[in-house]
């Protein structure tokens, strides 16, 4: 018998990689037949109910009413308070997946894990499970993972396909991480080079961050996250120009800038290297130097910029649309199933 329900600890949102994950791969579980119950581990404010998940057919729980999830699969996307009550969820749910989408692991998974308490670990690349792997499993060698492609929903976010050109319009967006920003983030864009004068936007900066990196120049615009809808900075900006010093699993930034029409140049490590096809669908950099050339070139090579956004935008759907997604998760839903 097909798996028909499936209870989410949590609630998806606009705000925060792991609840706009959630969101999106919604989208596939209902497409695959299955019955959505949301059940969050805290108030319902009005960021959340500006969802709508129950106009896209969701069920909504009471909050914190684990006994509503008895006998139902639990999957739960990177909620601490998931991991806090999980041996009260565990005494009702069938079994339980918890999806870390960071790539270390939280002191409450690996509790959580010494106690037996998650049946399935759930993975979105290999390169983040090979970081936390080694260590699961001194924890407790009865450790089950998965690996699966994730869905990203295109469209949430229009390709736009022309841009003015009287400046050269680029711009990072992270959460206010002191950590998501490399010291010479700033030194890269007062070093790289333009045609026409350069204009850029910082979305989720801090006094924090500015303490880091330095504070932004009259020509770059700083505003904190949420400061202004994500899908106008990528309307504006020719280029996602962005620095870390964090190990990314698979940025959800990376996706919404393809699908937008903006080209990554990014760093070349972790989940970046998934989303971008180096020279072709961005530019993926080892070094200050790098940025400042990549972003210089892609400055002045207007045209091959232009076809690396089609290009980024075609790989997107490819590699991470619905189709491929079914299978993913339909495989997974028969595993919980046949168990």
């Amino acid at each position: 018998m097909p798996l028909n329900q499936i209870c989410v600890i949590g609630f998806p949102s606009r705000l925060g990689g792991a609840d706009t994950e959630l969101d999106h791969q919604i989208h596939v579980w209902q497409h695959l037949g299955i019955e959505v119950y949301l059940l969050h581990t805290g108030d319902l404010d009005d960021n959340l109910k500006a969802m709508r998940m129950e106009e896209r057919g969701c069920k909504i729980l009471r909050p914190r009413d684990w006994s509503a999830c008895r006998g139902m699969h639990v999957i739960s996307y990177c909620n601490g308070e998931f991991l806090k009550n999980l041996a009260e969820i565990r005494r009702h749910a069938r079994s339980t997946t918890f999806v870390n989408c960071m790539t270390w692991l939280f002191e409450s998974e690996k509790e959580a894990h010494l106690q037996g308490w998650i049946d399935h670990f759930l993975y979105q690349t290999d390169h983040a499970r090979e970081r936390v792997s080694l260590e699961l499993q001194s924890i407790n060698a009865n450790y089950s993972w998965i690996t699966l492609r994730p869905y990203f929903h295109l469209s949430d976010f229009p390709f736009y396909r022309d841009r003015n050109s009287d400046r050269f319009r680029f711009a990072r967006v992270s959460r206010e991480d002191p950590s998501k920003f490399h010291p010479s983030q700033m030194w890269v864009y007062e070093s790289m080079v333009a045609p026409v004068l350069k204009e850029g936007v910082i979305l989720g900066i801090s006094d924090r961050i500015r303490e880091k990196i330095g504070r932004e120049p009259n020509w770059i615009t700083g505003l904190p996250a949420g400061g202004t809808p994500v899908q106008e900075v990528y309307r504006q900006a020719h280029c996602i120009i962005q620095m870390s010093e964090t190990y990314e699993n698979l940025p959800r930034v990376g996706f919404e800038a393809m699908a937008s029409g903006c080209v990554l140049i990014v760093d070349d490590r972790g989940g970046w290297r998934e989303q971008v096809l180096h020279g072709q669908t961005g530019f993926l950099c080892s070094n200050e130097r790098e940025f400042v050339y990549y972003a210089s070139r892609a400055a002045f090579e207007s045209a091959e910029r232009r076809q690396m956004a089609e290009q980024a935008r075609v790989w997107l759907e490819e590699q991470w649309g619905m189709e491929k997604a079914m299978i993913s998760w339909g495989d997974f839903f028969s595993m919980l199933e046949n168990k």
